[in-house]
């Protein structure tokens, strides 16, 4: 199910099954009223409605990473920025580099020394147990921004978790996870522009690759709030 919100759109709904076999349906709605909805379409799994649904097939995987973003204000573009890691280690220097090199990308940002720059973006990287990230995002996700709010919720399907279909994936136990968090703080007033956190399941030893691959995604996600938007890298 999909619900978007994109003003000043009039009401409309549509309804439609895709391939995999989830129904869908999409209305347009006030932002504050898409966002509410979504949520509780996410945090509800109805066993009554669950046990009612045809037999389901084994599900595929779900996405090794996950994205989680909320934005409070959004910086103008080409803002100076300094970039700082909580610890100096070799791998954070190297994604220090990155995240300036994805924010003059992305922004048209200026790295600055921390002294003169408007905005200061803290961030913090580490390899963490599995059973300390959110579960994965299976029923749906959410998106919005400044002009709209989008919620994707699976009704229904026989492969993929769904509020009819029940929960079909396993947990991560036992598994580690990479974890990016990064916070960008307006310097002058203290507050906090948005904040972010990637997480990725390391099937190998590849934290480095990994950790450099979820840098860009983090930065796009500035300006957005997201909830557990799935990831997948290459």
């Amino acid at each position: 199910m999909t619900i978007p919100c994109r003003r000043p759109l009039p009401e409309a709904k549509r309804a439609a099954v895709s391939d995999a076999g989830v129904a869908r349906q999409a209305w347009t709605r006030p932002r504050s009223a898409v966002l509410a909805a979504g949520l509780v379409l996410l945090t509800i799994l109805p066993g009554e409605a669950a046990s009612q649904a045809p037999a389901a097939e084994p599900a595929p995987q779900t996405a090794s990473g996950m994205v989680t973003a909320r934005t409070f204000s959004n910086p103008p573009e080409g803002f100076t920025v300094a970039v700082s890691p909580y610890d100096d280690s070799e791998l954070n220097l190297t994604l220090k580099g990155d995240f300036e090199a994805a924010l003059i990308d992305k922004w048209q940002a200026k790295p600055t020394p921390e002294a003169a720059a408007a905005y200061l973006l803290l961030f913090e990287a580490g390899v963490v147990p599995a059973e300390q990230a959110p579960n994965p995002p299976s029923l749906g996700s959410v998106r919005a921004d400044e002009e709209s709010a989008e919620v994707n919720v699976n009704v229904w399907s026989s492969s993929q978790d769904s509020v009819l279909g029940g929960r079909k994936s396993e947990g991560l136990v036992g598994s580690t996870v990479f974890h990016i968090n990064a916070v960008l703080r307006d310097r002058k007033s203290g507050a906090v522009a948005w904040q972010g956190d990637a997480y990725y399941i390391l099937g190998q030893p590849e934290t480095e690759r990994v950790a450099r691959a979820l840098v860009v995604p983090l930065v796009d996600k500035i300006g957005q709030s997201v909830a557990r938007e799935p990831l997948e890298i290459e």
